[in-house]
């Protein structure tokens, strides 16, 4: 416990030290099977924590922010902090209340596990949905590490979820996974290799990428994807807005009760807002 307290200590004090730097992010995005569209704002301060030029400090951080998530289904507003000892490393923990909207199968209720919750029965029993809240804490440690053009990613998301739906089960529709309504706990992963292409003012990034969803207590519904991920950054500033980025996502379902071998992509956008400011 001494320790800890040290450790809060200085970090306190480092903060106290330097002003933080804010950041304004937007992304929007869509996704086909499963179908869905997104909006996410994303606002943040980051500290540094560290003058050192040395590769494994340099990038040392803490970070506040707070993130909304609209979609025609729900709208999410979370509140997380970051802390990178390490330029490598990132451990990140937050709070995600949610409203459900009622709509498009979202917060349907379920009798168990083994319901089927494919496309097509949710769109048959869509008059279950019911507006209402629930929501998800999590703790979120990331490895990253880059050499020369390559980069490697690997991130876990330990998520404890609850909603206020009369259950005992419910389909949460961003994890397309049913939970538990009284409280349920899974994990996802993602895990991706990308080789860096520089491109004018910009740069592409390419290469394979590997995702998981299990929630623990059903490995009957666990999602294994494989695919490629592709990100095209166009400029440090462009028309307007500061690092446009478009993002494609296309990958296979290697493990999944309804959709095994066929094929899922996302298409984004992201921007930052204005300059990052002290």
């Amino acid at each position: 416990m001494r320790g800890l307290g040290v450790c809060l200590f200085l970090l306190a004090a480092n903060l106290a030290a330097a002003a933080p730097t804010r950041h304004l992010q937007e992304t929007l995005g869509g996704s086909v099977n499963t179908l869905g569209i997104q909006n996410n704002l994303e606002l943040s301060w980051r500290w540094g924590l560290s003058h050192s030029q040395n590769p494994l400090l340099k990038d040392a951080h803490f970070t506040v922010g707070f993130n909304d998530s609209l979609s025609p289904a729900y709208n999410r507003l979370s509140a997380y902090v970051e802390l990178s000892p390490l330029s490598i490393l990132d451990l990140r923990a937050g709070i995600e209340p949610a409203v459900y909207f009622g709509t498009f199968s979202a917060l349907q209720d379920f009798t168990g596990y083994d319901d089927l919750f494919d496309e097509d029965t949710r769109r048959e029993t869509n008059g279950r949905a019911k507006a209402g809240l629930g929501g998800r804490v999590y703790l979120a440690p990331t490895f990253k590490i880059r050499f020369g053009r390559v980069i490697l990613a690997t991130s876990a998301e330990f998520e404890w979820w609850k909603a206020g739906n009369d259950g005992p089960y419910f389909y949460e529709s961003t994890r397309d996974l049913l939970m538990k309504a009284e409280g349920d706990s899974m994990v996802q992963t993602s895990s991706v290799v990308l080789y860096e292409i520089p491109r004018g003012e910009g740069k592409v990034l390419i290469g394979p990428i590997h995702n998981l969803f299990d929630v623990y207590d059903a490995p009957q519904n666990r999602i294994h994807r494989l695919g490629l991920l592709g990100v095209y950054e166009v400029a440090p500033r462009r028309w307007g807005v500061g690092q446009p980025t478009a993002i494609l996502q296309v990958q296979r379902y290697l493990e999944d009760r309804f959709k095994q071998d066929e094929l899922m992509a996302i298409l984004a956008v992201r921007f930052q807002l204005g300059q990052p400011a002290r």
